[in-house]
């Protein structure tokens, strides 16, 4: 881990495993670090433990029977991985889950005013979650349930930032998205972090846009940490174009079938 990675950490995790039903073991000595107003990457493909290391930063693992057994979280230097998601989302941190889950029900305003109950709903909230996503402004009285997927996507980050984190986890943005709406997401997310300094933790399967906006990035593979670094050095890795970018050395796609086959490949396991 590089030096600079260790001054002014906001998140740390410490060596941690997880298990699921108190038998399952998904997350095996993971370790990793989100520096004060950093984009963070988290890439692996479906099954390697990304969503469910957000899952014990934000404490939702108690709602699936799952638990930190070993290691240790800290947030803003206190240790959290005993603490419930309520907890959490007190201190600051806002997961936004994968899937895009709205209430359906209820108006795009008043999914953004449910989002804001922790701090308190203000004008000024909303305006906020405008300014960044001005197609919400014009829907603001339809019902979640009717808008798009990307309009849900927007809603479900409007959301969170009326919760006013001081960590935002981002679980699959890009998920069943068209490339346009992908592009204008992933483009107000760079200006949250960079406008406002927000950190971010970003899981994402889309590795060559994940690294495009943050500054390091960590692959797990079967739960594990198999490769950090600076997202720059990361892109012209050449394991990261093979399996993550489908790229050989000369540039040619791969198969899914000879991409599949990336974790027979015992370096990554050094």
């Amino acid at each position: 881990m590089p030096s600079n990675m260790e001054n002014g950490s906001l998140l740390k995790l410490n060596n941690i495993e997880v298990m699921y039903h108190r038998v399952i073991l998904v997350l095996k000595g993971v370790s990793l670090q989100v520096p004060q107003g950093s984009v963070v990457a988290l890439l692996g493909a479906n099954g390697a433990g990304k969503s469910t290391t957000l899952k014990a930063i934000s404490g939702l693992l108690r709602h699936e029977d799952g638990a930190v057994t070993d290691g240790s979280i800290e947030f803003l230097g206190q240790r959290i991985d005993k603490r419930s998601g309520e907890d959490a989302a007190r201190m600051g941190i806002v997961q936004v889950i994968e899937g895009r889950r709205v209430f359906e029900h209820l108006s795009v305003e008043e999914n953004l005013r449910v989002g804001g109950h922790l701090r308190g709903t203000n004008k000024r909230g909303l305006e906020r979650v405008y300014a960044y996503f001005p197609r919400l402004a014009q829907i603001r009285a339809r019902q979640a349930g009717l808008c798009s997927g990307g309009e849900q996507q927007m809603l479900v980050i409007g959301r969170a930032l009326m919760a006013q984190p001081k960590l935002l986890l981002l679980d699959e943005p890009s998920l069943g998205l068209a490339p346009l709406m992908i592009k204008e997401i992933f483009e107000i997310i760079t200006r949250l972090n960079q406008d406002e300094g927000l950190p971010i933790l970003l899981v994402e399967q889309n590795a060559k846009l994940a690294l495009r906006v943050a500054s390091y990035a960590y692959v797990l593979e079967n739960g594990r940490v198999v490769m950090d670094g600076q997202a720059e050095q990361l892109k012209e890795n050449a394991d990261i174009k093979e399996f993550y970018l489908g790229l050989t050395d000369v540039g040619t796609r791969k198969s899914f079938r000879e991409v599949k086959h990336y974790k027979r490949r015992k370096r990554w396991l050094t």
